[in-house]
Formats: structure tokens, sequence, C-alpha cells
């Protein structure tokens, strides 16, 4: 083996070497840039796996960029061109993928935050730091305009449940024309005042209907908060009026921001509510709004973010940071936001296996300088868990009772999550299980919501929409009772009818060069070289999908899936067999069968309808070819059903 091994690498670096003769001014010393990999692999002793597309990339200079004392240094040099990065996952593998303008490094991080403190030596720069701030913000997240537009309409209530030591009760409140967020609100069975705490959803699976979040929204509550939990847009109901691909918008980061505002103008509003007592706390996506919610509301006296503080990260959602509220005033991050909350009651709960890890040694100190200035560094706190990850986990939990018990007077003996009710999903809904509640004038796409944004930058969003639609069409014609495998098959079909469409539309017939079709003899017609542009996909995109189809469905449901695809061609094309061969065998039938459905199979992952049928008509030759070499006369067998489905049509005019 080791000698095979060694054999391989000397005839891979006489190949090298060979290529590398080629290379010469004149043609820019370029090399695939998918060959530049795999050398940078071999050289360093290190496995390179890929989240990007180098199908047809050249690099220029390509040698030239490779250091040989660096393999990170050289990796930098031979993806810069292109825009993708790498990302270190162990001692020696590096993952490659497209540049992502939302995650940067601890060390990034590290330069940015010294930089920032070097902008305000003192209170008096820090709080004219923040005057633009907080000016530049709402300016480049565009919610005033947005605001302006809301409706004042009362809000839509549930009849309330009640449990041990608190309620629930279901809410919905319409903020643009026909737009709804809903949520529930969790009271305490106590008369008085309560202090308040608004819980944006985060980017968990099951959204707020999960149990880690209705424990923590019954808990506070019997402690003596009352707390509401709400959809994020695209999530939940919300994703009843304009679908799941919608969350993944700049429209999302504005609307969410725009809902949690609204929230809290309608929670004011009840005699119930201690106006000096209002928090905001959420984990992961639900922390980014609770960060933002800081900085655009100052009405919050007290904010906990989970798992999401960094100052190398915003949010990999564009929910989070689709709008460029961190390049205001020069450019700021997570970290200098939450800052400007100071020297208000601040929790930072961070872990050791997701971005937040670097909050200890890193954003936490900067937090402290800053309340520092305030005489206030006892205000901020940092609670970090470094075997855990990310997650709203007990320990978390706990933590954020913790905070607010302190900070609100909370009653620390009615923590016990153990008398929380867990409610089913649908309890949790104010417009019914499939949304027929909804008013009549409610939107019913996002589309509806273009007055308020700029169509055109949606064309890819609406585009996404139509895929979710088809997909979750697709499924419900399966009528499947499991919600975790229609879920699952929702998103596997969803993503692979995406990655057909992008790979497709990245790839368009001209990155094929001109040439003769061998079969024909004729020049490559635009759907021939489409076809072998889409052709170069990567296997795995079938493979994940039909993996994953087998692991939920059986066979014969695996079939129907595939038919959706290709719009039920195996049955179509199969008749059409039986009607000009009467007499097939029942090997015939099945060869010609088994022959259809490659085709199908294979027909999945091409772009339209024009491709699919070209797929089919190369099968089909082979049916025929079989037939033929079976004994049977096609043409003859053809020509006689022609001659037949004209005589019918013939009658059929006659007798009318």
């Amino acid at each position: 083996m080791k000698k095979n091994a060694g054999i391989g690498l000397l005839l891979l670096v006489a190949t090298i070497t060979v290529c590398h003769a080629q290379q010469v001014y004149e043609n820019r010393f370029e090399r695939p840039l998918s060959d530049v990999l795999k050398d940078i692999s071999v050289r360093f002793d290190v496995s390179v796996s890929y989240d990007i597309d180098t199908a047809g990339l050249v690099l220029p200079y390509a040698d030239f960029r490779i250091r040989p004392y660096s393999v990170e240094e050289s990796l930098t040099n031979v993806l810069a061109p292109f825009d993708y990065k790498f990302i270190k996952q162990g001692d020696r593998h590096y993952k490659l993928k497209s540049y992502e303008y939302a995650r940067r490094t601890p060390e990034d991080g590290e330069k940015m935050l010294a930089y920032l403190s070097s902008l305000y030596p003192d209170k008096e720069r820090w709080e004219q730091r923040k005057k633009c701030l907080q000016r530049e913000v709402r300016d480049n997240l565009g919610i005033d305009p947005l605001l302006a537009k809301r409706v004042h309409s009362k809000p839509i209530l549930s009849k309330t449940r009640k449990f041990d030591g608190y309620s629930v009760q279901n809410f919905a409140l319409e903020t643009l024309p026909g737009l709804y967020v809903a949520g529930s609100i969790y009271a305490p069975l106590s008369k008085g005042k309560h202090a308040l705490i608004i819980s944006p959803n985060g980017h968990f699976a099951d959204g707020r209907y999960r149990e880690d979040q209705q424990l923590r929204m019954g808990t506070l509550a019997r402690m003596g908060a009352i707390t509401v939990s709400y959809d994020l847009f695209g999530w939940g109901e919300s994703a009843q009026q304009v679908g799941n691909a919608s969350h993944r918008s700049s429209a999302a980061h504005i609307i969410q921001a725009m809902n949690g505002i609204t929230i809290l103008d309608y929670m004011l509003t009840r005699e119930d509510v201690d106006r000096e007592r209002v928090g905001a706390t959420g984990g992961s996506g639900g922390g980014s709004q609770a960060i933002l919610l800081s900085v655009l509301d100052e009405r919050y006296k007290a904010v906990a973010p989970v798992v999401m503080l960094a100052s190398h990260f915003d949010g990999g959602c564009p929910c989070e940071s689709g709008m460029p509220v961190t390049l205001s005033c020069g450019g700021t991050n997570n970290a200098e936001l939450i800052a400007m909350f100071a020297p208000r009651p601040l929790l930072v709960v961070s872990d050791g296996k997701d971005w937040t890890a670097s909050v200890p040694a890193l954003e936490y100190p900067y937090l402290q300088n800053i309340y520092a200035f305030y005489d206030a560094a006892e205000n901020v706190q940092n609670v970090h868990f470094p075997e855990e990850g990310h997650d709203f986990g007990i320990n978390k939990r706990k933590a954020v009772y913790d905070f607010f018990a302190a900070v609100f007077s909370l009653d620390r003996s009615m923590l016990n999550e153990s008398n929380v009710r867990i409610e089913p999903e649908d309890e949790l809904k104010i417009f019914g299980k499939e949304g027929e509640l909804y008013p009549e004038h409610a939107i019913r796409s996002f589309e509806q919501l273009s007055e308020y944004f700029n169509k055109g930058l949606y064309a890819d969003l609406l585009s996404d929409l139509s895929i979710e639609k088809k997909a979750a069409g697709w499924v419900a014609s399966l009528g499947l009772q499991r919600k975790e495998d229609v879920s699952h098959l929702n998103t596997l079909i969803y993503n692979h009818l995406r990655a057909v469409r992008d790979w497709h539309n990245n790839h368009p017939f001209t990155t094929v060069p001109e040439g003769i079709n061998p079969t024909t003899g004729q020049p490559l017609s635009k759907l021939d070289r489409e076809m072998i542009a889409d052709s170069a996909m990567p296997g795995e995109v079938h493979e994940k999908l039909m993996s994953g189809l087998r692991r939920v469905l059986s066979e014969q449901q695996v079939e129907a899936v595939l038919d959706k695809y290709t719009v039920g061609k195996v049955d179509f094309t199969m008749r059409g067999y039986k009607a000009i061969v009467p007499d097939l065998t029942p090997e015939e039938e099945a060869t010609i069968l088994s022959y259809l459905k490659q085709a199908r199979e294979q027909a999945i992952d091409y772009k339209n309808m024009n491709q699919i049928s070209a797929i089919f008509e190369i099968y089909k030759t082979k049916c025929e070819q079989y037939l033929i070499g079976n004994g049977r006369n096609w043409r003859q067998l053809y020509k006689d059903f022609v001659k037949k489905v004209n005589e019918e049509k013939k009658k059929k005019k006659n007798k009318k």
C-alpha cells in the first residue's frame, strides 16, 4: 500500500511539473483553480473540503500565489480573486467557503474593538459616538419610514388559559395593513403591576413553540414577570402569510424590528405592566433582535442576549444583517451596539462552542470599560459555559432567571420549570392550525408587501418562495402524518430545487464552447450546451436528495415524488409504448419501465421541461433500440399506430 501511494504521489508531482513547464507569461501562468487546490492539499498534507463551486474557474499567476512556508497564506492568495475564503476546522483540515460579509474571525473582532476604543477614551467622546450610532443605525435599517406606515388597530386576543401560577393568551397585532405578528403572552396570576420581558424568537427548531421557549416564558411568568413570545417574520404563523423563504431577506430585518417596537407599544398600554421594569432577552437570532431593540428603543431597562453577542459576527441570516446597520458611523459591531445600553443592567450569556467563545476574553472586557465610564462596571455581567454549545439549555435559562430576578425583584421561590405546561403547537396559534382564521384582508404572499420595498431587490426571494410552495405541495400530496417527516421533506426538496436552479443560472450555455454534436453531426444547439453545463452539477446534490427521500419514504412514495419532478412522464410514456406495441411481453414492459425510471431519476437534476424531455428522448431511443433488438419492427409498429390514430380522429370529425 505504501509503495502504491508513493508511486501515485510521484506521478502527481510529475504531472504538476509538466503542467508548470507549460505555464508562461503569455498565458498569465493560468491553471484551473481546482487543480491548484489539489496541489496545495498534497504539498502541505492537508485535507480540503468545499462549500464552493470551482467548475470552470481559472486562476491567473497560479503557482506564484503559493507560499511554500504557509498553507494558510497560500490558500488566502489562491482564493482571493474569487471572493472565497477558508476556515480551519482541525489541525490539518480546511473548509473552503464563499466570502461572508457578516462573519469574521475573533482576531478581526479584537482589532476592531481596539480601533473603536481608540475613538472614545472618555465618557464625553463615547456619548458623542453613541449619538451618531443612534441616528445612523435607524437610517441604515430604514425603520422610521416603515413605522410611519403602521396601522393602529386593536389586538386580536384568544381566550386565556390558566395553569400553575401563570396564564397564557395568544395574540396578534396588525402592523402594516394586512400583515400580522403573532405570539403568546405569559402572565402571573397575581394582581398588580408586573415586570415585562419581551422575548423575540431565535433560530431554533420549532420556533416559539419549542419546549425550552415555553419553559422559559412560563417560569418567568410564575416568578412575576409578564413575558411575550412572538414569531420571527416568515416563521410559525407568519410563514402562513409570507412563506418561510421570506425570512431570509433584508425586509425581515426591518419588519422584525418593527414588530418588536409595536409589541412593546401595545404591552405598555396594559395596566398590569410596570413601565420601569421592561426587559428583553432572546437566544441566537432572538439575541440579535434583543440587541437591536435595545438600540432602537430606550424604554428597555435590562437586556440579556444569549449565545449571540460577538464583535466578529453580525448574524448569518439576512434577517439579522440584511440591512447595513454595522456600517453605521464608519463601522461598528454588535459589541459596540449593546455597549450603548450602558449603564443599564446587561447580561451576556456565552458558550465555548460557537462564535461567543471569545466573549470572556474579548467582548466582556470591552463592555466593562464602557460601563466604567458611568462607574457602573458591576451592571454588566457575563455568564460563560465553556463546555456547552449553541442552545438555550437549562444552565443558560437559569442564568437569565437569576439576572431578571435580581434586577426586577422577581420571586425566586417560584423558579420551578416542572410546573410549566408544555402546550401543543396548535394551542399557541391565534389564527388556527392552517391559518384559516386570518381576516379576509390579510395578505397571503410576500409580493403583497412590495409596495413597501423595492420589488426588484427581491426577485430571487420570489423565486425561492415559488420553489418553497412547489415543494410543500408535492410533500402534501403524500399524505404523511408525522410532522417531522413533512418538515424534513419540505426542506430537502426545496434545497434540491434551489440547487438545480442556482447551478443552471450560474452556468449558462455560454460557458460551454460551441462545437459539433457527435450523435447528429450538427452544431451544438443552445439546449445541448445547457445540458452539458447543467450535467456538471456535483453529484452529491442528487445523492443528498435521494438518500433523504429514502430515509423517510417507501420506494413507492419516492417514485411519486420523482413523478412530480417530471410531471408523470414515466406513466405517460409507458402508456404510449403499450399503445404502439399492444402485445408487449412482461419482460419487454419491465425493461422499458426500467429505462424510463432511469430517465426520470436523471431528469430531476435539470432545470426545465425542455431539458427533462431531452433526457427522456435519450432513454426512449434506448427503449426503441431494445425493441428492435428483440425482433420488433419498430418503424412499422409506429407507422401503424400513427395511421390508427389518424383514422380515429377522422371518424370523430365525420361524426360531428
